[in-house]
This record gives C-alpha cells, sequence and structure tokens, in this order.
C-alpha cells in the first residue's frame, strides 16, 4: 500500500475518518478520489453502502460538485460531462518537522557525543576565550584518536591535541588577497586528468548503474537538469525501515508500471479493436489486479473497456471510439479508422498505470549493521522524483536523497542544492581515490549558488556573467563578447585575474594587491 499523505490528510480535515481516509489515499491523488462513486468508495474501504455513500456526500460537498450523489440502490445516475479542462498539479506543501537538537547531534555523530575521548577534548577547547574549532572538527579529531587504539585521554594530553590542533587551524586560514580560485581550480583540475571515464556498480547489483568519475564532475559543474544515470535512496521510518515486506511492497507501489509491462497488446486490424492478454505472474508482482488494471485504463483512455470476466478478468478489449456501452450497437454504421487503432495502440502501450514518474525500478537493499542490530532495509532506484516520493506516507523525508541537484532546488532550494553540490563533487573525487581539500568544493558550490540559482561555471553561467569584457572573450566565443561589447560602448576596468593577464600587467592579488611607492628624503 502506498499511501499518499497529502491526499490523506485533505480527507482528515474533511473530517473522514483516518481508516477509511488511510485506504481513499492508497496510490490516489485528490483528483482521483474525488471523482469516485458512492459503490466504489463502499468496496475500496470495505464497509456498506450507507458509509459509502455518506462518505461519497463530505467529498462532493467539500468539492463543490453539482452532480447527483448515487443512491446504491439501483436508482438512474445522471452524469453530465463537461470537457475536461487541461489538470495542473498542484504544489503540495509539506508541513516543517520540528527540530530536535538532541537527534539532530546523534545522527550527525553518531556515538561519538558520548565517548569520554571527545567529552575531554571538547573541555580542552571550552578553556580558551575563542572558540575556533567548531563540533565538526571535534568530531574528525575524536574518530582520529580513536583509530589510534586510544579509548580515552588524560586533561593534559586532551590540551597538547587541541593546541596543536588550533595552531594548524591558524596556519590553514587564507591570506588576504589570496588568489582562491585559482588555488581552488588548479587543486580540483589537477587529480581531475587522473579520473577515468566509466561507470559504478551500486551497492553490488548490475541493474543500477551510477556515473561516476570525470563525466560525472562534469555534469554538477555544468547544472545539468537531468544527469545522465539520476538515482534516489529512499528510507522508510522508523517502524517501517527493518520490514522487509513493507520496503518491496513500497518497491511495487513507486516503481512505474507500463501497461505493456503487464499485458501482451494485440492489435487486430479487420475488427479495429486492441485485446489486451494479462500476465498474471507480473500482476501479482506488481500488487495488482485485472479490475484495477481495467478501471485505470477507463479512466485514463476515457473509454469503455470490455472484460472477459467480472471478478477476475484476464483478457481485455478496447475499441477507439466506444466511450460506454452503448456506443457498440453502433460500430457497423460508424466504425473506427485505421489512424484511429494505431493512435490508440501507441497510447496504450505507453500508458502508465502505477508508480511514480521516472522511477523505472526499485530495488530492495539491506543496509550492514553492527552486532546484533536489526537490519535497516532502504530502496535504491533508477530515476528520480523527489517531490512526488516525499509526498507518501511511509516515506522518511529527513534521510530520503537524490543525485540529481536541480530537482533538491526545486524541492528543498538553494541552501539544500549547494550543500548537495558539496555532498555529489567529494563522493566522486573519493570514488576515484582522489584527495582535494573540501573548502575547495566549497567554493565551487559558494559560486555556483551565490546568486539564489543553481549555475553552470561555463558560459551559460558564471564564465559567460562576469563582468570583464576580456574574462568573457577568453573562456569561450571570443569575437562575438568582443563584437557585443564594441556596439554598446561596453568598458573594462580590469580589476579581476583573466584580463589582466591578457593584457600583460600584474593582477590585484597577493603582492599585487598593494602599491609600493619610494618617497627619498630630502637632503
Amino acid at each position: 500500500m502506498v499511501v499518499k499523505s497529502a491526499t490523506k490528510k485533505k480527507l482528515m480535515d474533511m473530517q473522514v475518518p483516518e481508516e477509511y481516509a488511510h485506504l481513499l489515499a492508497d496510490d490516489r491523488k485528490w483528483d482521483d478520489v474525488k471523482i469516485l462513486t458512492a459503490q466504489e468508495i463502499a468496496a475500496i474501504c470495505k464497509t456498506d453502502s450507507d458509509t459509502g455513500t455518506k462518505l461519497h456526500t463530505i467529498i462532493i460537498s467539500a468539492t463543490g460538485s453539482r452532480s447527483d450523489a448515487s443512491d446504491g440502490g439501483g436508482g438512474t445516475t445522471v452524469v453530465r460531462r463537461r470537457a475536461a479542462p487541461r489538470r495542473r498539479r498542484t504544489k503540495i506543501v509539506q508541513e516543517l518537522e520540528d527540530y530536535d537538537a538532541e537527534k539532530k547531534v546523534v545522527l550527525n555523530y553518531d556515538d561519538i557525543v558520548e565517548d569520554p575521548i571527545h567529552i575531554a577534548l571538547m573541555k580542552a577547547e571550552a578553556k580558551f576565550d575563542e572558540i575556533l574549532l567548531s563540533p565538526r572538527v571535534i568530531a574528525d579529531l575524536t574518530n582520529s584518536v580513536k583509530a589510534r587504539g586510544r579509548k580515552k585521554l588524560t586533561p593534559k594530553q586532551a590540551s597538547n591535541i587541541i593546541e596543536q590542533s588550533r595552531e594548524a587551524y591558524n596556519r590553514a586560514r587564507i591570506d588576504p588577497f589570496e588568489a582562491a580560485g585559482i588555488t581552488t581550480a588548479q587543486s580540483i583540475g589537477e587529480p581531475g586528468t587522473q579520473m577515468t571515464m566509466r561507470t559504478f556498480h551500486y551497492a553490488g547489483v548490475a541493474t543500477v548503474n551510477v556515473t561516476q568519475g570525470l563525466p560525472r564532475v562534469i555534469e554538477i559543474v555544468d547544472a545539468r537538469k537531468v544527469p545522465d544515470t539520476p538515482t534516489m535512496t529512499i528510507r522508510l521510518t522508523e517502524d517501517k525501515k527493518h520490514n522487509v515486506d513493507e520496503c518491496r511492497k513500497l518497491a511495487a507501489g513507486i516503481e512505474i508500471t507500463l501497461t505493456k509491462n503487464i499485458a501482451d497488446i494485440e492489435t487486430d486490424v479487420a475488427q479495429r479493436k486492441l485485446t489486451l492478454s494479462l500476465k498474471a505472474g507480473m500482476l501479482r508482482q506488481k500488487k495488482m489486479t485485472g479490475n484495477e488494471v481495467r478501471d485505470k485504463l477507463q479512466r485514463a483512455l476515457r473509454l469503455h473497456v470490455l472484460a472477459d470476466k467480472e471478478k477476475k478478468p484476464k483478457v481485455l478489449t478496447i475499441i477507439p471510439g466506444v466511450q460506454r456501452e452503448e456506443d457498440l450497437a453502433d460500430l457497423d454504421e460508424n466504425p473506427p479508422s485505421y489512424t484511429e487503432l494505431l493512435q490508440l495502440e501507441d497510447k496504450v502501450k505507453d500508458l502508465r498505470l502505477k508508480g511514480i514518474p521516472n522511477i523505472e525500478r526499485a530495488n530492495v537493499q539491506k543496509e550492514e549493521t553492527k552486532g546484533d542490530e536489526e537490519p535497516e532495509y532502504y530502496l535504491s532506484t533508477i530515476g528520480s522524483n523527489l517531490s512526488r516520493v516525499s509526498d507518501l506516507e511511509a516515506i522518511d523525508r529527513s534521510r530520503t536523497y537524490t543525485n540529481n541537484i536541480i530537482e533538491i532546488y526545486d524541492y528543498l532550494g538553494i541552501e539544500a542544492a549547494r550543500q548537495s553540490i558539496i555532498n555529489e563533487l567529494k563522493a566522486t573525487l573519493e570514488g576515484a581515490r582522489l584527495e582535494v581539500d573540501v573548502r575547495h568544493l566549497l567554493m565551487v558550490a559558494d559560486v555556483m549558488t551565490s546568486e539564489g540559482a543553481v549555475r553552470a561555471i561555463g558560459r551559460h553561467g558564471v564564465s559567460g556573467n562576469k563582468h570583464s569584457i576580456l574574462a568573457r572573450a577568453a573562456f569561450e566565443v571570443t569575437v562575438n563578447h568582443l563584437l557585443k561589447a564594441g556596439i554598446i560602448g561596453e568598458r573594462d576596468r580590469l580589476t579581476g585575474v583573466a584580463e589582466n593577464v591578457i593584457v600583460g600587467q600584474p593582477i590585484s592579488l597577493g603582492t599585487g594587491s598593494v602599491e609600493l611607492y619610494y618617497i627619498p628624503e630630502d637632503a
């Protein structure tokens, strides 16, 4: 069961009991729920027709629909169809979770907080008037000491470590007017020449390949909207993350299912119809039934779908233009054209019956644990859709991650996108066994996100928007930049690095940032 939390919340706000709201929100958006009849609601909620009618009345009153509610007793329901407007998916605003400081510390530093080494180092740092070392640095020092086999530190040993660390910290500070950008470019560019063009098999699963190495670095700095191999790591909530069955159900629910995946489609040109032979094994794997497939086809195509059986259909038939069962009588006079049949075939083959768009595959993964801890299960996917996955009730949104930086920016904002750029660059470089100081990656992320949007480094982003004409011309399309600047009378103040190098004068960084004058004393 893949429950959409936004739909469930909307139903509960309308005073629909939680158990019914939970069932109605299973793999259904609000647009799907509000068009259900009283009989369908009763069947979904596994209740009597009176309760189904009451729930239907609540939903209809909330939507302001003028269609008559079905009484469930054999009466005639008049449905007046209007031209359906183009659906626009409303943006769902999720409620913010309460900030738990203790939980945040535990997530970041695991068991380090209570470690005696960590406590001794924190006390030693607290003795100084100016706090230089951040909690992250103290945590790294703790891990380094533990890696050397030490289990505790005396106050004197902790003080020595902190004093030496503060000295190293001060030496590592950048000097005023230092050419930090050039240093960063060299520090990333030089190891980048050693990176191989390869893909990485994710967690030992041959079906999930993640682009790594130089191609991945290029994707990140180019700020591509869709990476070559978008993937997600989907974590479940505390009560479900140890249950492998729940994880498999979620995988079946979010993995995209097309009609061609669960049925053999045959086109009968003579009779002008499509025949779908349902695959029983695939239906079981996807947790679907024949009636569910029939219902979703009818809604998506707005056509009447014939079934060989009412309860457990195995063969479905679709005829172009037949919207109701009564239209079958007019087939002899107005048969569908061959073109309509081919168009319907193309539409049916790639019709999404279940799952979240762009999630092509979802694999259940088992995380290794220490000692007797219960193993945690999570999903790794081929394809990414962070906003839609985050709508699901069983998802732990705080630990679900995607490698698509633009998706993170669209859904979580620029600060989250900045952090994801750092994470992805660091993981890519470490995967190639290259050591690059994280401060260089911080500078790249800052430059890419400094204007409130994720910008590429190239001529369509950072380099193409420089104030200096010569700096833009030195990067790409030299003639175009110079010609445009000449036409509009643009001036170059020669304040940067590239433009001063081009004209052959000292740059205003380092020793070039000051001007020295010799003033002789009067004799």
